[in-house]
């Protein structure tokens, strides 16, 4: 526990994926995604509990060869119409806890270092919820109309636009009581709902999440380049 607080980790999966098929099981250099993720949690010396969340036993023979923890989550939080505010309040229900850290599987690049610096801004700001975000300083658009620039006016330089923040959903947080609160309330809690919200930013390798084959042929080949890489020197081309 961290300040009387019991922190759990929860990894979400499920069976079923139609964009790229059983994607959590597939291998990459001999292992199921999942088991990046999994390997980067255990490496962490922050969580009371770490579980893997889903509905088929196979998740549970992973879950007991690596362990950690097995939820069983019921089909029915288990369709393609089915939210996350349904199975993280299902969890909650069943499984208890003060602070529930959500980690993807999809995003098997985001480093201990990441997860643990989120958890403990969640901690020490006291906070309710906290969603991971990534920063577009680019020129944006809704509904095509602009953001964070105007037509009439001369494009500034990127790095002096005001960033957008684009939700990373790598890592979201949420305190048990507001969760629930929100869900009774608007029938919805992911988002912060009326809680004390904030956003935390990641860069880089850990907002790739995998959402179509071309994003799981990307991640397949940077975890490959990784295993394979050496040191080298850094050099420059010279006239």
């Amino acid at each position: 526990m961290i300040n009387g607080k019991k922190v759990i980790a929860m990894i979400p999966a499920r069976i079923g994926s139609k964009r790229v098929i059983k994607k959590n099981l597939r291998l990459i250099d001999g292992k199921p995604l999942i088991s990046y993720i999994i390997d980067t949690l255990k490496k962490t010396n922050i969580f009371d509990e770490i579980y893997l969340n889903a509905d088929d036993e196979i998740f549970g023979n992973i879950a007991k060869d690596n362990g950690i923890k097995f939820y069983h989550r019921d089909q029915q939080f288990s369709t393609d119409s089915s939210t996350n505010d349904d199975f993280a309040l299902d969890f909650m229900q069943n499984i208890q806890a003060d602070i529930l850290i959500q980690i993807l599987p999809t995003s098997p690049l985001i480093t201990k270092t990441e997860i643990e610096q989120f958890t403990n801004y969640m901690l020490e700001n006291r906070l309710e919820t906290l969603i991971s975000v990534e920063h577009k300083q680019i020129a944006s658009l809704y509904n095509n109309k602009p953001l964070n620039f105007s037509k009439f006016k001369q494009n500034p330089p990127s790095q002096e636009m005001v960033p957008i923040k684009a939700y990373a959903t790598v890592l979201m947080a949420w305190e048990y009581n507001s969760f629930k609160r929100n869900m009774k309330k608007y029938a919805c809690a992911y988002h912060g709902g009326d809680s004390k919200t904030e956003y935390f930013q990641l860069q880089g390798l850990s907002t790739i999440d995998i959402d179509n084959e071309e994003d799981f042929l990307l991640v397949e080949a940077i975890i490959n380049a990784k295993v394979q890489q050496s040191k080298q020197e850094i050099k420059y081309y010279e006239r």
